[in-house]
């Protein structure tokens, strides 16, 4: 049985999905209860002109098995692939949506080198992955 070939658009697209999913994950530390709020009964119009009553009214994305499997494959699998932290910054900002200009003051380098190196790191994680298939294919081929 022959693994699926990645592509750049497909690695892009998992990548995506993890930070979708990373998004979506309780927080690590538990917050502590501050105190007792008495909780004030509200008429619904009164809810359009408060943007974080809304934000609690509007259902949450739950992430599926499969993509939290997506997840940890991602996050504890291919970044070991990248080996400069700074590619990796670049790659998990840039899948969470965010600007070139944005992730360049982040990572202190210019709009087109930030641009380029995440091209080439997407490219060079893409060429692993599919050799990496193939080395897992070829040794489930011997042993039969």
């Amino acid at each position: 049985m022959e693994q699926p070939k990645w592509t750049i658009e497909t690695v892009e697209e998992w990548i995506h999905i993890a930070t979708l999913v990373d998004k979506s994950l309780p927080p690590v530390i538990h917050k502590g209860v501050k105190g007792q709020r008495i909780e004030i009964i509200r008429e619904w119009y009164e809810l359009l002109w408060d943007a974080e009553e809304i934000k609690k009214l509007t259902p949450r994305w739950e992430p599926t098995a499969e993509q939290v499997t997506i997840w940890e494959k991602v996050i504890l699998r291919w970044f070991s692939l990248i080996k400069d932290g700074t590619n990796k910054k670049i790659v998990w900002l840039r899948a969470s949506g965010g600007p070139w200009t944005k992730i360049a003051r982040k990572v202190n380098l210019s709009r087109q080198t930030v641009a380029k190196r995440y091209t080439e790191t997407i490219e060079n994680l893409t060429k692993k992955l599919n050799s990496l298939d193939r080395k897992i294919v070829k040794k489930s081929n011997t042993n039969h």
